[in-house]
């Protein structure tokens, strides 16, 4: 919200007043795929109506890992369009065959920024967390429309529902390599750089700080808001119990195995209380394949009816449980949940007999209340409570509902000071005469492509800079093209020395140590930039504060020049795009290409403090391992989302040319250097051995499945030929 706009909301005055413009982010909304929907649907629902009668524009936008179009169902669309509420359905799109990028919601991410241009605030879930291209744009300060117009992000809001490595844990699952490594950065990324947090439990606050979340803002801890459902009659009469009911998925993280455990134990140990009970409905969908099966297998024993209703949004789920809440035991056995909506909805219904897990945030749903609906989180602790209230139903009159009126409130206190939030705005006076960089440029038999790396330094869009170029001891042909270029540019006091061969991380140090500028940009003599790198990552770095970024590039081939003359743009066809996912350590050990492209602008303080690169003469990927000391060193190092480096794809290049195992090698020192303290040297190297041997043995299932696919599929030809063959004697 611009500050004239925030004045007019705050002000009252004569006029109509300006609606404030709220997108609603989300990777589920009520409901998608026949009826499919969790948690987060539910709070983006409760959130939307809540914002949307408080005199906010409220707009949904639902963004999808498919690559196919996933529409919301039909009866929700008409509801979200009756309560005033703006739909927009946003999936992933094909990535051409060259384009990088593992993690679907960093590409995602960047096809969203646009959208979110228009809103005055936009709220996201913390799950493989969109918000990732816009939080990077705003902290650096690189804020622009599709005309290149400088703009405004909205105020970003992350809300903690449950990340991607809390829900793997709780699901007894190990981590995906790389993509889910990758995602669970992009999680961290976007939270830590978002103007707001809000956790709904203390519990998944606590669990985000104990697992390496940090954020710049201090987060707040606010429930959650829910608009209580329209009133369903009175409290119905408690009869003696017909049916028990499992709600939620059926997965291991909702706990269903310990409800199978809990009703077994009961039936062995005290099966008179399961007297009355005629059937076990499992109120959810089959989230693990295979579940239902175990659940019906486990438990025919106890010769009660099995019912699975999977397939009920919130609202069906709601009135279901409404209308059997007179002889019916309700169980929410998750053993760690943060603060779910399951509890919450229940909880108001009248009447109902509720029993719900202690573990994570559920406790808080009640703070203040009766709390002799949670049971301990293992088998016999919840068989015990079945047991009581089986015997006694009339013990479910101890619960206390939701303070849903209390939680709403809160939120939209939390909304209107969100709306406050200041928004720093760059500007020009942000790089100022004084903050000066050198372009460092090492230069070995690459005459051609230093010519067009200086004609692109020529077209900058800012003067303030400084060029030193190192000849890495060139043959002479090429080392004499190196003089006359120097010579040329003598007058704009440029820099061009020459060395004995030493191989490029001397050369880059040997560039460095004749700058006293206050940053140095390094760039390979074969490489280009667009017209306005230079001012752009000045103007970045200044805004952020950052020791160090990267950019994204654009990959091109052959040895002409791929940029216009005058304008400088990129003219020749683009091989594949390239935007790092960033400076994360664990996923630059299983794959270090997440780091970027060789064209590194650094503080030359944070460069000197690391005694610059280490010299590893005959291995490639210097530029990686710098990145990795800087970070080990605890300097600041993001990477700037725009697409500023045209680098060149080359047999010749130094990336195919030098000893794969020594580059590898250098970058693992560097682990091996850290975990040496911890009296782990060797780790990183057995990681990435085992990682390789992973990716042998995937290829080779790989040519397995080829050559059997290959096998049956000429079976089944020549099936097919005898099947017609025989058709044609019988009619001869």
């Amino acid at each position: 919200m611009t500050p004239k706009v925030r004045e007019r909301f705050l002000i009252s005055s004569a006029t109509k007043p300006i609606m404030p413009k709220v997108a609603l982010v989300a990777h589920e909304l009520q409901t998608v795929l026949d009826g499919r929907a969790g948690g987060v649907a539910t709070f983006v629902t409760h959130l939307a109506r809540l914002l949307r009668d408080a005199g906010n524009e409220v707009t949904l936008i639902l963004t999808r890992q498919e690559t196919f179009p996933v529409r919301v169902d039909a009866p929700w669309r008409a509801r979200y369009s009756e309560w005033g509420i703006e739909l927009i359905e946003l999936h992933s799109k094909e990535r051409d065959a060259g384009d990088w990028c593992e993690a679907w919601p960093a590409a995602l991410s960047e096809q969203l920024a646009p959208y979110l241009l228009k809103f005055d605030i936009a709220y996201f879930q913390d799950w493989a967390n969109v918000a990732f291209h816009a939080a990077r744009m705003k902290r650096l300060g690189r804020i622009f429309d599709d005309r290149g117009h400088s703009r405004q992000m909205p105020v970003l809001v992350t809300v903690l529902h449950g990340p991607s490595g809390w829900i793997r844990v709780g699901n007894q699952q190990y981590p995906e390599v790389p993509s889910g490594a990758q995602v669970e950065y992009i999680e961290r990324y976007a939270a830590r750089y978002s103007d707001r947090v809000v956790a709904p439990s203390r519990y998944l606050l606590d669990w985000a700080r104990t697992n390496g979340w940090r954020f710049e803002q201090e987060p707040e801890v606010a429930g959650l808001p829910c608009l209580p459902p329209a009133p369903r009659g009175g409290v119905p009469a408690l009869k003696s119990t017909q049916r028990i009911i499992f709600f939620g998925r059926l997965e291991t993280r909702k706990g269903v195995r310990l409800f199978l455990a809990a009703i077994l134990a009961l039936w062995r140990t005290d099966r008179d209380a399961l007297s009355s009970v005629r059937e076990i409905v499992f109120l959810g969908e089959e989230q693990e394949a295979g579940m239902l099966t175990s659940i019906r297998s486990g438990l025919a024993e106890t010769g009660r009816e099995i019912i699975h209703l999977p397939h009920l949004d919130s609202l069906q789920a709601g009135s279901y449980l409404a209308e059997q809440a007179g002889d019916s035991l309700v169980i929410i056995a998750s053993p760690v949940e943060n603060f779910p909506y399951a509890v919450i909805e229940t909880s108001m219904i009248p009447g109902i007999n509720l029993l719900c897990s202690n573990g994570g945030g559920i406790p808080e749903i009640f703070a203040g209340g009766n709390r002799d609906h949670l049971f301990e989180p293992y088998p016999m602790g919840l068989a015990k409570k079945m047991a009581e209230r089986l015997r006694d139903p009339s013990l479910a009159k101890t619960l206390v509902p939701y303070a849903a009126d209390v939680a709403n409130q809160r939120w939209l206190s939390l909304h209107r000071r969100a709306l406050l939030t200041p928004r720093r705005q760059p500007s020009s006076s942000q790089t100022t005469p004084q903050t000066t960089v050198d372009v460092c440029i090492p230069y070995f038999d690459k005459a051609a492509g230093l010519r067009q790396l200086l004609e692109s330094l020529e077209r900058q869009t800012t003067s303030s800079f400084g060029v030193i170029a190192v000849n890495d001891g060139s043959s002479s042909e090429a080392a004499e093209a190196f003089h006359t270029m120097g010579d040329l540019n003598r007058e704009r006091g440029w820099t061009f020395v020459s060395q004995e061969n030493a191989f490029v991380d001397a050369a880059r140090n040997h560039a460095a140590s004749l700058s006293s500028a206050e940053y140095l940009l390094f760039v390979d003599a074969d490489d280009m930039l667009a017209p306005n790198t230079i001012e752009a990552m000045l103007q970045a770095i200044s805004f952020s504060g950052d020791d160090c970024l990267v950019a994204g590039g654009l990959l091109f081939e052959g040895e002409d020049s791929p940029c216009e003359p005058m304008s400088g743009r990129l003219q020749a066809p683009v091989q594949a795009r390239y935007m790092p996912l960033g400076p994360d350590l664990l996923n630059a050990l299983l794959d270090p290409i997440v780091l970027g492209a060789s064209m590194i602008l650094v503080r030359r303080s944070a460069f000197e403090a690391i005694d610059g690169y280490r010299t590893v003469r005959g291995a490639a990927h210097e530029d990686w391992e710098l990145q990795i000391r800087l970070v080990q060193a605890g300097f600041r190092v993001d990477v700037l989302p725009e697409y500023l480096l045209y680098f060149r794809k080359s047999s010749a290049g130094l990336s195919l040319t030098s000893d794969a195992y020594e580059a590898k090698r250098r970058l693992l020192d560097t682990y091996e250097d850290a975990l040496s303290t911890a009296g782990l040297r060797g780790l990183a190297t057995s990681v990435v051995a085992l990682q390789r041997r992973c990716e042998k043995l995937e290829a080779a299932v790989k040519t397995i499945q080829g050559s059997r696919d290959r096998l049956l599929n000429g079976l089944a030809k020549e099936m097919r030929r005898k099947g017609m063959q025989a058709k044609q004697e019988e009619t001869t």
